[in-house]
């Protein structure tokens, strides 16, 4: 479990992260997203024992990581790819993090193996591309067995069997009971991985919710409907509760009536449809609408230059 409770991260005059609390429990993928410069890498650095707060606390497993006798057996980190010595072979990295909780060159093996790197553990990592440091990385992080996870952008770089991969070692290792957290900018992959989102905005907590939730809270389904006799279907939709707008001579959007529901008033007029289709806010929409007010750097559109 990891505890973040009104923490506040300042740099000079700059404060990365404001009075933000929040729990990321076990059991779950937990999904931490944010535009740039919202303080994400900020925090997670602090709750590793990278950074110390300006105030406030963070724990893992109920106290600081700095005050764990065996760190790497309770949160295993990955917060940047490039940590490794490129003249240094994978293996003899690990070995060397290894050394410093006893453990032994089974174990080194092991992460080796799960995380696919056995091929390439004896070169050295600066020949590495960047999927394969991310591997590497993510072998750090599993060195210790750890309890809970802490993933920055962890699939920067990995092709696509890497990727799917990715995502479902994070959710069997949350299966298993583990704390599973982490960062990304790509929102179909978050989509489909997390269970969990906290979302945070210059340095403030925006939401921490189910993803359900999330994107339940962006706005109703629509139902696409093409059909050659829209007008008529239109008219007999139309309810209190219920909003009918024309895209095209034979295609309608309908919210507040689910596709079923629409389908039974279809059939009782004789209305012949070609397609009926729900379509729900994805990730994508769901974020830019909690973060609009919280993006630091926002481009101006071409034609309005």
């Amino acid at each position: 479990m990891i505890e973040v409770e009104h923490l506040t991260k300042r740099f000079g005059a700059t404060t990365a992260v404001d009075d933000l609390s929040f729990t990321v429990h076990p059991g779950t993928v937990t999904g931490f997203l944010g535009p740039n410069g919202a303080g994400k890498s900020t925090a997670m650095r602090v709750i590793a024992g990278l950074a110390r707060p300006t105030s406030g606390t963070t724990r893992v497993n109920g106290r600081p990581v700095a005050e764990h006798a065996a760190p790497l057996a309770e949160v295993g980190t990955l917060l940047a790819a490039g940590a490794a010595h490129p003249g240094r072979t994978a293996r003899s990295h690990l070995l060397a993090l290894a050394a410093t909780h006893g453990l032994g060159r089974a174990r080194v093996d092991e992460v080796l193996r799960l995380t696919g790197m056995e091929t390439v553990a004896d070169r050295r990592v600066g020949s590495y591309s960047m999927g394969m440091g991310q591997r590497l990385g993510l072998a750090a992080a599993l060195l210790g067995d750890p309890r809970t996870i802490m993933l920055d952008e962890p699939i920067n770089g990995l092709d696509p069997d890497g990727i799917v991969w990715v995502r479902r070692f994070l959710r069997s290792l949350a299966a298993e009971g583990r704390t599973v957290f982490l960062s990304s900018h790509l929102m179909s992959e978050m989509a489909q991985t997390a269970d969990h989102l906290i979302v945070i905005g210059r340095g403030r907590l925006i939401a921490d919710a189910p993803i359900e939730q999330v994107l339940a809270g962006v706005g109703a389904s629509r139902v696409a409907v093409k059909t050659p006799d829209a007008q008529r279907l239109a008219t007999a939709l139309a309810a209190p509760d219920v909003t009918v707008t024309a895209v095209a001579h034979d295609e309608l959007e309908v919210t507040g009536l689910d596709a079923a529901a629409i389908a039974a008033v279809a059939r009782d007029l004789g209305v012949l449809l070609h397609e009926l289709a729900t379509h729900t806010a994805s990730l994508e929409e769901a974020y830019l609408s909690l973060t609009d007010s919280a993006v630091e750097y926002t481009a101006v559109p071409a034609a309005a230059r």
